[in-house]
């Protein structure tokens, strides 16, 4: 299993390369979360420790950083699949399947898991609100198209239930029904959350 980069688009993130960011997510795969200091991420990126404090801030602020622009890399990567599906259901269903397979497939993530999975669980579940937030908003921009008669409440709600749904496949893979493919994501989409998503 993999995090979006941990995560890819919210309105106003810049998801460009930034070199303390790219350091740090570098640095927190080598070591993990809690190892890391910002002295390890400035060596990394080539800058002094106070740059890191002036631009970014410590450690945890560096951690949320790295983790808002995988995030929002990640909703970028959905919302270009999404927009390329030719139905409301292939949006819904592509948009999902794309989703679980890129945070699965994501190496950074595979190796935080395998070094710190209390941190990274903690991350994205009891400090995890703002990315769920961010996860909501982008899914409901993605379900709000011209054919789709929801207001926005009723739109946010359903965005709410996908990504919660989305969530926990992705920290608990495998229980009864087989996602172990694209091709099974993709069929647990149509048979389950179209009817979620709402009338397209």
């Amino acid at each position: 299993m993999s995090v979006p980069g941990l995560f890819t688009t919210g309105a106003g993130v810049d998801t460009a390369s930034d070199p303390i960011l790219d350091a740090a997510l570098d640095v927190f795969a080598d070591i993990g979360i809690r190892r890391a200091t910002v002295d390890d991420i400035a060596k990394r990126a080539g800058v002094g420790r106070v740059t890191v404090y002036r631009r970014i801030g410590g450690r945890n602020e560096v951690l949320t950083a790295v983790l808002i622009r995988e995030a929002s890399r990640l909703f970028a990567d959905v919302r270009a699949a999404a927009d390329a599906a030719e139905t409301y259901a292939d949006r819904v269903v592509t948009a999902f399947a794309t989703t679980v397979t890129t945070v699965r497939g994501n190496p950074v993530w595979n190796r935080l898991i395998e070094l710190e999975p209390a941190s990274v669980l903690e991350q994205l579940t009891l400090n995890g609100s703002f990315i769920l937030a961010a996860a909501v908003e982008a899914t409901a921009d993605i379900l709000r198209t011209p054919d789709v008669a929801l207001d926005d409440d009723e739109l946010a709600s359903r965005a709410e239930i996908l990504v919660r749904i989305t969530h926990s496949i992705l920290l608990t893979p495998e229980v009864r029904v087989p996602l172990t493919n694209y091709a099974d994501v993709e069929k647990f989409a149509r048979d389950h959350l179209l009817a979620i998503a709402g009338p397209g």
